[in-house]
């Protein structure tokens, strides 16, 4: 006797087709202090171990100063003074610089470690919180990952930008 097989079709709401269809984000995660931070991958060229850099007199808190990569010479951010405030730990063995292209520049940002590659869906990105009656932190421009392990979505210009409106009290041209 020859069994039948019955196939059941299933259909989905255009709601599933549409994220579907929806492109991925590639983000590059990585620690500062104990918080986990993420930017485009698209902005990050390559990720290094730590080069000492030379201290640029004058220079914001933030920047270490400057090292020379391949022919160019590219400024050093260290993201825990800019973030957190603090001074960082003398160079651990995790620390990588992430060198990213914020226009036709590029910067090292100077991390505590580099997490993971993370693949998502936009819609997966949530908006940037705001704070109270101060707003959204402006290089803050969203949220993302499991509850229990968000991950703050940074845009490097605005946060290069902000210190330099700060600092001078007029807005920078690039």
């Amino acid at each position: 006797m020859r069994q039948s097989h019955r196939f059941e079709i299933v259909s989905r709401s255009p709601p599933e087709e549409a994220k579907e269809r929806e492109p991925l984000v590639q983000l590059c995660a990585f620690y500062v202090g104990p918080e986990e931070y993420a930017v485009d991958i698209m902005r990050v060229e390559e990720i290094l171990p730590p080069h000492r850099p030379t201290p640029i007199r004058g220079a914001p808190l933030f920047i270490e100063g400057v090292i020379h990569l391949r022919g160019a010479i590219i400024p050093v951010v260290d993201l825990r003074k800019r973030l957190l405030g603090e001074e960082s730990p003398t160079s651990g063995r995790k620390t990588r610089l992430l060198v990213c292209w914020l226009g036709r520049r590029r910067v090292a940002f100077c991390v505590d470690r580099v997490s993971e590659v993370v693949r998502l869906r936009r819609s997966e990105i949530k908006p940037a919180p705001a704070l109270g009656a101060v707003g959204p932190v402006p290089f803050v421009v969203g949220v993302c990952g499991p509850p229990d392990r968000l991950k703050l979505l940074l845009d490097l210009k605005a946060l290069l930008l902000t210190e330099a409106v700060r600092d001078t009290g007029r807005r920078v041209n690039e």
